[in-house]
C-alpha cells in the first residue's frame, strides 16, 4: 500500500478551510504578503510582514493551526523584524506536501530548503509546540544558520507528553469522527478568537494527516542532543501547561541547554503567545535584542 501524503481530504474541504484561513488572516494588524516556496517536500505557504530591510525572523505554527496563529504577535514582532510566518508542510494550511517528512533530518533539510527559498543565509527561530519542536531540531542539524532561537512549550522536546495528550495526538488525526480538543489547551477562562477556533474546527474536519508509521511524530531530545544546542536560546512556558510539568520543563532545560533563558508565563497554558501575547512579546524582543 502506498504512503498517504498529508492532504484536504475533498477540493470543496479544502476551498472551505481556504475561506476560514483568510478571514483569520483579516485579524492581521499589518500589510503582509503571501509566497509560496518550492522544497524537496513540496511547496511551502510564507506570509510575510515587517520590512525588508529589517533582521530576518521565522515563526513555526503548532500542530493544527497554521501561520495564522500569530496574529496577536505580528504587529510586535514585524516592528524590528521581517517576519516569516511559514505554515509547517504536512499540517493544515496552504502548503502542500509531496514527499513525507520521515524522519528529524527531512524535517531540518526542509526548513532549510524554504530559508533557502526566502533568500536567508540566518535568520532568528521562534516556534510553539510543533513548531517548537522544529526549531529545536534544525538548530542541532544547522546552527549555523541560526542567530538566537525562541522554544515556546515545544511539543515533546524536553519531555514527554502528558498521557492524555499524547493518546490525543496519536489518535485524533486518524479517527473517522472527530472530537475537536481546541479548548482543552487554553487557560480555564480563557476565549479564543471565533474565527481563529472555527479555522482550527475546519482543519479537523477536513484534513487528513499522513501515514503515521512513515512520517515524523516528535520525540523527546536526548541530554546529549540538549547539551548541544549551543545557539542563543529563550524557552517560555505558562504555568498551567497541559502538555507536560512546566516547572520540572524549566528545570530540565536549564540543567542542560547551555546558552538558555526561560520564562514562566502567568495564566497561560499551552497556547502562551495567544494568551498572553503582550508579555510574550516583551519577553521575545527583549531577547532578541
Amino acid at each position: 500500500m502506498p504512503s498517504q501524503l498529508a492532504s484536504f481530504k475533498s477540493s470543496k474541504g479544502e476551498a472551505e478551510y481556504i475561506l476560514d484561513y483568510d478571514a483569520v488572516l483579516k485579524l492581521w494588524p499589518v500589510p503582509f504578503e503571501e509566497n509560496d516556496i518550492i522544497t524537496h517536500f513540496g511547496t511551502t505557504h510564507v506570509i510575510a510582514s515587517g520590512s525588508k530591510e529589517s533582521p530576518s525572523l521565522i515563526l513555526l505554527h503548532a500542530t493544527g493551526t497554521s501561520s495564522t496563529m500569530w496574529f496577536p504577535n505580528i504587529g510586535a514582532l514585524s516592528s524590528t523584524f521581517r517576519v516569516y510566518a511559514i505554515d509547517i508542510i504536512g499540517e493544515p494550511g496552504k502548503s502542500h506536501q509531496s514527499t513525507l517528512l520521515r524522519n528529524r533530518e527531512d524535517c531540518a533539510n526542509w526548513l532549510g530548503d524554504v530559508m533557502q527559498g526566502l533568500g536567508l543565509e540566518r535568520t532568528n527561530i521562534i516556534g510553539l509546540s510543533y513548531g517548537g519542536w522544529h526549531t529545536l531540531n534544525f538548530s542541532l542539524f544547522f546552527p549555523d544558520r541560526i542567530n538566537k532561537i525562541v522554544a515556546l512549550a515545544p511539543g515533546a522536546s524536553i519531555l514527554p507528553f502528558s498521557w492524555p495528550v499524547l493518546l490525543l495526538l496519536r489518535s485524533l488525526p486518524y479517527l473517522p469522527i472527530k472530537p475537536n480538543p481546541f479548548r482543552s489547551f487554553f487557560n480555564k477562562g480563557f476565549h479564543p478568537n471565533k474565527l481563529f477556533a472555527r479555522q482550527f474546527a475546519s482543519g479537523v474536519k477536513h484534513y487528513r494527516y499522513p501515514t503515521p508509521n512513515e512520517s515524523i511524530f516528535t520525540n523527546v531530545f536526548s541530554e546529549v542532543e540538549l547539551r548541544g544546542i549551543n545557539v542563543p536560546t529563550l524557552f517560555i512556558v505558562g504555568e498551567n501547561e497541559v502538555i507536560y510539568d512546566p516547572l520540572a520543563a524549566i528545570e530540565k532545560v536549564n540543567q542542560l541547554i547551555p546558552n538558555v533563558e526561560t520564562k514562566l508565563v502567568p495564566n497561560a497554558s499551552h497556547f502562551v503567545s495567544m494568551e498572553q501575547p503582550a508579555l510574550v512579546n516583551n519577553h521575545i524582543l527583549k531577547f532578541l535584542g
